[in-house]
């Protein structure tokens, strides 16, 4: 139990006061520096292993560690961008990576026809700043640097030469027509500033006089609301970009509402080359009769405007698009004009690809287009037929369906447009057979981890696509295990199999141009399991409840994800627990913990509750037809492997465990279990008559904390002070605390994260993980800290908050605690970022002095992927990379690892 849960309420909440009103201290020295919690993160190379490789352990060395990257000055930003009006620019950029520490400011500096001219630095979080005072004549360029409580960072490329930008010119009106209470309006863009045009604004006059604006987008045709009837109206346009409003346009022509003629001809028909045209030009308003006439523009060639009547009529002989004004003038003297763009299309023309290869019974989609004409098109067949199963859409041209026959088929396809004109092509089109596929495999046995060559073949006619395996498990689940590319009708690819026992694959084909569609036949693969793949991780069969305090926690010592159906676990006698298809798989190096009844550990849930698992050891055996044993732990024959456990003169009713020892974060596995195991109680002496070490139970489940040493780096508190030295190792009378630094590498937060001791010097506990441990050596005990946290200050003067770990239940202090025991780590709200750090320290009380050896591994729940710098570089650069991220993940593993001697 820690200390919080000693204590009354009334005392925990003032300790809590306490500790948050210490945080809130600022020492004065060093700039008020607070403790520090952040870190840059850094990039690693994980090496893998085989899950039966032996494991490697590294010792922590006497010499100084390279030290722990720290905050530094931000990043140089990207080259800014700058634009220029008058004697003052505006400069632009993007903020750079802070490096471990927030930007405070930014330093620019302005240059004159390439020679530095002015430099300001400002206290300011903005990217965006305004030079004013330049000289109107020159050239100038621009840097910006930022700054950060480290320091002042490097400087940005150049910006490009200063834009010089300005309002916007006046537009000139070209058209303008009045409706009864509206006037639709035309021009053309003056010039833009510099700055794109972002809209316009609209100004009506009435006698000289200004009337209220009206403001539009970029468009440049647009119409005004809100006229008087009768009011005669003349207009100015104003265009806008980013420095504002331009000047107004020349004044518009002079209209009235509800009087001058009102052109209503938008948008007019389009017309085809070589086809007869005729378009009305609708007018409203204003006395007839009227003269109309061509403002500006041309019109196509071969078409006239009747000055006289209300129409545009020929025959086109030059496709294109005309944009043209049209004026009309009533017989009172009122003027209208109106923008107009006439359309011009050439005759249709079909000359699109040959159809794509058809095959029968598979998907079929072909889109005709034509080129030029007139829409709508109406599509149909002027000769033969197309093939069976096929339908062309008159309204699309879309050729479409299933073909039900092979062979070769000729037909002609017409396209008729809107105005009458056709245009016809011949079409081949070749339907190929249906294809069938056959799902060969290079063999019908093999073991899990193991790799199955697959080839897929695919005929008789043309295969692209691609193949889909698909699984049918023994438990009946199907599950897709890959798609894969079809070239030259074959898919050739290696599987491992992720299931034990017999294994039924098929093969989906999924055809690009033909769009085939085919499933293989079946083929079985038998799938055994070998010795360690499954391992026994810690398991109990009786406890402080009783004979059913039971409980045992399975390890997937594979890289793999496992699956646990139909694993069964036997005890002497019976009974015979089969794991259930509920049973979920597990991840590598993830566990599954399987309780009875009567277990007590209620802080570690368990994943599959059974009513008992028996007494005199466990065995694991697998789904296979074998029935092979992966693993066995226990004093009974047939129940271990070379060496049994010692058996107990009686069912101990304590907090107790057989637990497998872990070396470098890999499970021990030397196919003998005497060595391989070792007995830990939370109580100290034998327990009923065979030697414990003092620990605590702690099995893995699948829901909980599973070990993540690549993503979770731990490096010495201080880096710039020897590993054996303050504050990095603190040595009293009867007392040892080693501090580190646990920083997560990963690129995803950590959410939950402890300590769990994987080898100590104690009597009866763990060896050395390595060589030989010596004969005669200390004896170390965890222990409860008597603060929660510590403050303290490292060699460059930062000051930092230390957590003291307490142990995790059912360790109690006294007696402490040893091999397998676990100290939850506390994280702030959110859990520990990508790159961030927390300071722990672990407390040992020392029983005996001498020779001392320490290792513990970092368990850890969230996290993602552990970045390398390596996949942006090339050649020896990447080279010299992988070398520095391997020597880093060396570093964060061996200290791990902790020896020294104790006097």
């Amino acid at each position: 139990m820690t200390l919080v849960h000693r204590v009354h309420p009334r005392a925990a909440l003032v300790a809590v006061l306490v500790l948050l009103a210490s945080l809130l201290v600022v020492p004065p020295a060093a700039s008020a520096r607070a403790p520090d919690r952040s870190a840059v993160p850094i990039s690693s190379l994980t090496s893998q292993r085989g899950p039966l490789a032996a494991p490697t352990v590294t010792v922590e060395a006497e010499a100084d560690p390279t030290p722990a990257v720290r905050p530094r000055p931000p990043a140089a930003p990207a080259a800014p961008t700058a634009t220029r009006r008058g004697t003052t620019a505006t400069v632009t950029w993007k903020a750079p990576a802070a490096r471990g520490a927030d930007i405070t400011g930014y330093v620019l500096t302005a240059y004159r026809n390439g020679k530095k001219e002015k430099s300001g630095s400002f206290d300011a979080a903005e990217t965006t700043r305004k030079v004013p005072r330049l000289t109107k004549r020159g050239t100038y360029t621009f840097t910006v640097a930022a700054k950060n409580a480290v320091g002042t960072g490097p400087a940005s490329p150049r910006s490009k030469a200063a834009r010089l930008v300005a309002l916007p010119g006046p537009p000139t009106i070209i058209a303008v027509t009045a409706d009864t209470a509206s006037a639709v309006l035309s021009w053309t863009p003056g010039p833009s500033g510099g700055l794109p045009i972002t809209g316009y604004v609209i100004t009506p006059y009435v006698g000289g006089v200004r009337q209220a604006s009206q403001s539009f987008g970029p468009a440049t045709t647009n119409t005004v609301t809100g006229l008087t009837p009768t009011t005669t109206y003349r207009f100015t346009v104003s265009a806008r970009n980013a420095e504002g409003i331009g000047a107004p346009s020349a004044l518009s022509d002079q209209v009235t509402a509800n009087v001058s003629p009102t052109l209503l001809f938008d948008p007019p028909p389009s017309g085809t080359v070589g086809v007869a045209y005729v378009a009305t030009l609708n007018v409203t308003h204003g006395v007839p009769p009227y003269v109309w006439s061509v403002e500006s523009g041309t019109l196509p060639p071969g078409l006239l405007l009747n000055p006289l009547t209300n129409g545009i009529s020929g025959v086109p002989a030059v496709e294109g698009d005309y944009p043209l004004v049209i004026r009309v003038v009533d017989s009172a003297g009122h003027t209208g004009t109106r923008l107009i763009i006439l359309v011009i299309n050439r005759a249709p023309v079909l000359n699109f690809p040959d159809p794509p290869l058809g095959e029968v019974d598979a998907p079929y989609a072909d889109q005709f287009t034509v080129i030029g004409g007139t829409a709508p098109f109406t599509w149909s067949l002027a000769a033969g037929t197309v093939p069976p199963g096929l339908t062309l859409a008159p309204g699309t041209g879309l050729l479409h369906g299933r073909p039900t026959a092979a062979g070769t088929y000729l037909f002609t396809v017409r396209v008729t447009d809107a105005n009458g004109v056709s245009a016809t092509r011949n079409i081949r089109l070749v339907i190929q057979p249906a294809s069938e596929i056959t799902l060969i495999a290079s063999t019908n046995a093999t073991t899990f981890g193991t790799a199955v060559h697959f080839d897929a073949i695919i005929g008789p006619g043309v295969a692209e696509g691609s193949i889909t395996l698909i699984d049918e498990q023994p438990n009946g689940v199907e599950t897709p295990l890959g798609t894969f590319p079809v070239q030259l009708n074959r898919a050739s690819f290696d599987i491992q199999v992720p299931a034990f026992g017999v294994n039924q694959f098929r093969a989906q084909y999924d055809g690009v141009d033909p769009l085939g569609e085919a499933v293989s036949n079946t083929v079985n693969v038998e799938v055994s399991a070998v010795n360690g793949q499954v391992l026994i991780q810690q398991f109990a069969q009786s406890g402080i409840t009783g004979l059913t305090d039971q409980y045992v926690s399975l390890y997937n010592a594979t890289d793999l994800l496992l699956p646990l159906v139909g694993f069964q676990i036997q005890v002497p006698g019976g009974p015979t627990v089969v794991l259930p298809g509920s049973a979920r798989p597990i991840p590598p190096r993830r566990g599954f913990l399987v309780a009875a009844v009567g277990y007590s550990l209620t802080n570690i849930q368990a994943d599959l509750v059974v009513p008992s698992l028996g007494q005199g050891g466990l065995r694991l055996i697998a789904p296979d037809a074998a029935n092979t044993l992966v693993d066995a732990a226990g004093p009974t024959p047939g129940y271990f492997e070379n060496t049994p456990l010692p058996a107990f003169s009686g069912p101990p009713f304590v907090h107790h465990a057989w637990t497998r020892l872990m070396v470098g974060g890999r499970p021990q596995d030397t196919n003998d279990t005497a060595a391989d195991f070792r007995l830990v109680s939370t109580v100290l002496g034998p327990i009923n008559g065979v030697p414990s070490a003092l620990g605590t139970p702690s099995p893995r489940n699948s829901l909980g904390s599973y070990q993540q040493n690549a993503a979770m780096q731990s490096t010495l508190l201080d880096p710039a002070a020897a590993q054996s030295a303050p504050p990095n190792r603190v040595r009293t009378p009867n007392m040892l605390v080693i501090r580190r630094t646990i920083t997560n590498r990963s690129s995803a937060p950590i959410i939950q994260a402890r300590v769990r001791i994987t080898s100590l010097s104690q009597e009866n506990g763990a060896p050395y993980p390595g060589p030989t441990s010596p004969a005669v050596h200390s004896h170390l005990r965890l222990v409860n800290p008597a603060n929660p946290t510590s403050s303290i200050t490292i060699s460059d003067g930062r000051t930092l908050l230390v957590r003291n770990l307490s142990m995790d239940r059912p360790a109690t202090d006294p007696p402490g605690g040893g091999l397998a025991t676990t100290l939850e780590i506390p994280f702030d709200l959110g859990g520990l970022r990508p790159g961030g750090q927390v300071h722990i320290a672990l407390t040992f009380a020392v029983d005996k002095p001498g020779p001392f050896w320490i290792a513990y591994d970092i368990d850890a729940l969230g996290g993602g992927a552990v970045p390398t710098a390596v996949k942006d570089l090339k050649g020896a650069k990447a080279a010299r990379q992988r070398e520095l991220d391997a020597r880093r993940l060396a570093e964060s593993r061996k200290l791990s690892v902790i020896r020294g001697t104790l006097r």
